[in-house]
C-alpha cells in the first residue's frame, strides 16, 4: 500500500455504538409529578384555577421529559463522540477523542440497582454529562478503547508522512 492510496480513499465514519438515556433515570421526577397530579385532582379539584394549573404544568413537564429522553442520542464512532440532546436540537455536536481528558462515572444507590449511571466526559473547555446511561462502565471502556485506536491511527499516519 503506497501513500497515494491512503489519501485517495475517503475516511468514512463508522458507528460503533449508539445509546440513549434510560427512562428509569427519571423515576423520582415522575413520582413527584404523579403526586402533584393526584394533588390537583384530590385536594384542589379540576374546577379550580390552582388544580388546573398544577395539572397543566405537571402534564407539560412529563411530556417534555419523555420527549427529551426519546430524542437524546449518543453515538460512539471511530472518529469521536456525537451528541444530540433534547427535542429541540436537530444537529449532532461532535467531540473528538483527542479532546477527551477524563471520564468519570457517578452512580447513586438506585442507579446501581437499575444498572444505569451518569457518565461525565471532561475536555479542556467543557464537561459533558450523559445521564441515565445503561452499563456506564462498559461505555467508559469502549470510549477509552476507541481513544487509544484513534491515537494509534494518528501516530501511524505521522510515521507514514
Amino acid at each position: 500500500m503506497n501513500k497515494e492510496t491512503i489519501f485517495t480513499k475517503p475516511t468514512e465514519t463508522k458507528i460503533i455504538q449508539s445509546f440513549k438515556p434510560s427512562i428509569r433515570q427519571y423515576w423520582l421526577t415522575f413520582a413527584i409529578l404523579a403526586f402533584s397530579i393526584f394533588l390537583a385532582f384530590s385536594a384542589f379539584g379540576i374546577n379550580t384555577i390552582t388544580g388546573l394549573s398544577i395539572l397543566s404544568i405537571s402534564g407539560l413537564l412529563i411530556i417534555y421529559i419523555i420527549l427529551s429522553i426519546f430524542t437524546t442520542r449518543y453515538l460512539i464512532t471511530n472518529h469521536g463522540i456525537l451528541i444530540r440532546k433534547g427535542p429541540f436540537s436537530g444537529k449532532f455536536r461532535e467531540m473528538s477523542y483527542c479532546d477527551v481528558n477524563n471520564i468519570t462515572i457517578k452512580q447513586g444507590s438506585m442507579q446501581k440497582r437499575f444498572k444505569i449511571g451518569n457518565l461525565t466526559i471532561n475536555t479542556e473547555r467543557l464537561s459533558f454529562v450523559f445521564k441515565g446511561v445503561k452499563n456506564p462502565h462498559q461505555i467508559k471502556e469502549l470510549i477509552n478503547k476507541e481513544k487509544v485506536s484513534a491515537y494509534e491511527r494518528r501516530t501511524l499516519l505521522r510515521k507514514i508522512l
